[in-house]
């Protein structure tokens, strides 16, 4: 009998272990790139994981285990690659404005992959900690491009899609529903710290110090999918802290909300892709007055499957209304644009070759004598890269 119940212990053991899996994954990208222009730190030659690249690198760790009854628990942890190589002295583009480290690339949340514990069941799916937000897989939904070379979705460019897109949060929650007819309804929510008056918050800086909040809808079905999503900052206090607008005055920063349209179509080797945006971008005037800059921008792309060769085309377009920022010399609307062009030569299902192609113009000059970050929002850039992907 004592043998009997020890083999079924045993088994039951065995029985659980088998409902839990971890999965380790990942994607590196390395990229030889030439970069030219008139953009200040735009010319010259680099290799690395950051400049040219056609995706972002990620080591990913992921542990799932079933509860039963439909429900499961997820841990995803997932460790940026190129914050352990010398890619943060290697990156030679402009400070981000806003951005607080020497390098752009470094400092942004494009620089970190998502990293949460959710549930997911018949009620849909929960997710804490830093979770992708739902504007950048609406912005995702128009860009064949991803987030890599010619897709306007740089880390320090500061005037495209990602000024009012924001790519996670330190700290959110988000809640995915589950799909009804092809419909599916995501809410997002990051709480922030801003709990500091105006006149006590010199000194201070708080992670997340702004309030989130991006609502989201999704519908697929068959070739077609059309996402939307509002994002909206609430007012901001505190001058400083991540995702926030740096004032320069004792000033509150104005509260910010945008709408993003993505749409792709698929016919046959052809997929179509269209996006649109409109509202206020993230970040503030540079002047330190508090108020928001108004933006609109617009997307259009194709790809063409040809045997193993992959053709991708995109156009993206931001205009910004009266930056007026101090050291640039264009004030009013200033039109951005971003053309890419990229070949893969997929090897196999997880590795690819390609050749890429960016030509990215702020539509902004900078005033005579103008030095750091605002001289990299103005002027053109353009880069040709040569690389090699790997996923696993």
């Amino acid at each position: 009998m004592k043998k009997t119940l020890i083999a079924i212990a045993a088994l039951a053991a065995t029985s659980a272990f088998a409902q839990s899996t971890v999965t380790l994954s990942g994607n590196i990208d390395f990229a030889g790139a030439q970069q030219s222009g008139t953009q200040l730190g735009a010319k010259g030659s680099t290799f690395s994981t950051t400049v040219g690249t056609s995706s972002t690198s990620v080591i990913r760790l992921v542990a799932v285990e079933d509860l039963g009854n439909g429900t499961k628990v997820t841990a995803s942890y997932g460790l940026d690659p190129r914050t352990l190589s010398n890619d943060a002295l290697s990156n030679t583009g402009a400070q981000a404005v806003g951005s607080t480290g020497a390098y752009g690339n470094v400092t942004t949340g494009l620089s970190r992959d998502a990293v949460f514990v959710g549930l997911e069941g018949a009620y849909g799916n929960v997710r804490l900690g830093s979770p992708n937000s739902l504007g950048l897989e609406v912005a995702g939904d128009s860009s064949p491009l991803g987030t890599g070379v010619g897709s306007g979705y740089a880390g320090n460019a500061g005037t495209m899609i990602n000024s009012v897109v924001q790519t996670r949060y330190n700290r959110s929650a988000r809640y995915d529903s589950p799909a009804f007819s092809g419909l599916t309804a995501s809410v997002l929510y990051a709480p922030g710290g801003d709990t500091l008056p105006v006149d006590t918050q010199a000194a201070t800086q708080i992670p997340n110090s702004r309030t989130a909040k991006e609502i989201a809808l999704k519908y697929v079905n068959g070739p077609l999918t059309v996402s939307y999503v509002n994002i909206k900052q609430e007012k901001q206090l505190n001058r400083t802290g991540y995702y926030s607008g740096v004032l320069a005055a004792a000033a509150a920063a104005a509260e910010t909300s945008a709408n993003v349209l993505g749409v792709n179509y698929n016919i046959g080797n052809t997929t179509v892709y269209a996006g649109m945006n409109s509202g206020d971008r993230l970040a503030q005037k540079a002047s330190g007055d508090g108020s928001a800059v108004q933006s609109k921008g617009t997307r259009y792309a194709i790809k063409q499957k040809i045997g193993q060769i992959d053709l991708i085309a995109q156009y993206t377009t931001q205009e910004t209304t009266g930056m007026a920022a101090a050291g640039v010399t264009s004030t009013g609307n200033a039109k951005a644009t971003v053309t890419g062009l990229r070949a893969d030569y997929n090897l196999s299902k997880t590795t690819a070759t390609y050749v890429g192609y960016e030509e990215w113009k702020t539509g902004a000059t900078a005033a005579a004598g103008t030095a750091g970050a605002l001289a990299g929002i103005s002027g053109d850039r353009k880069i040709v890269s040569i690389g090699l992907r790997k996923s696993f």
